[in-house]
């Protein structure tokens, strides 16, 4: 994985959401000699819905959770890729939701940015 693609994208989705966030808690540490990689984040969008979210890369794996959900701390939608659905053919990425499971791609912070905001500008949750 390419540890300056992935500050890029941190930094890309940060400037998006800006437009559609109240508050945003970003942080990253990063060591681009050894490959690795952690951010964390809390963003809070304009109708009171939450992203928080974590990504980490290491020259072994990369782990991302990001967790949308609304201001109640309901769940919207949680990609993940902790290897706990087996069952997927999508293992270990998957995507909740409340009431099921998906499979999915492996995703990365600026997507999701992207389809919160296309969820906000089309009215649904």
């Amino acid at each position: 994985m390419n540890i300056e693609k992935s500050l890029k994208d941190i930094r890309i989705a940060c400037k998006i959401a800006d437009w559609f966030s109240i508050e945003q808690n970003v942080d990253y540490d990063f060591d681009i000699s050894l490959g690795v990689l952690f951010a964390e984040g809390r963003m809070v969008f304009y109708n009171g819905n939450i992203l928080e979210f974590t990504e980490s890369i290491t020259p072994d794996r990369i782990k991302y959770r990001y967790h949308y959900m609304t201001a109640d701390c309901d769940l919207i939608f949680r990609y993940d890729n902790v290897p706990h659905h087996s069952e997927i053919s999508t293992f270990p990425d998957h995507k909740h939701f409340p009431e099921k499971i998906i499979e999915s791609n492996p995703v990365n912070i600026k997507e999701i940015i992207e389809e919160i905001i296309e969820s906000l500008l089309a009215g649904s949750t």
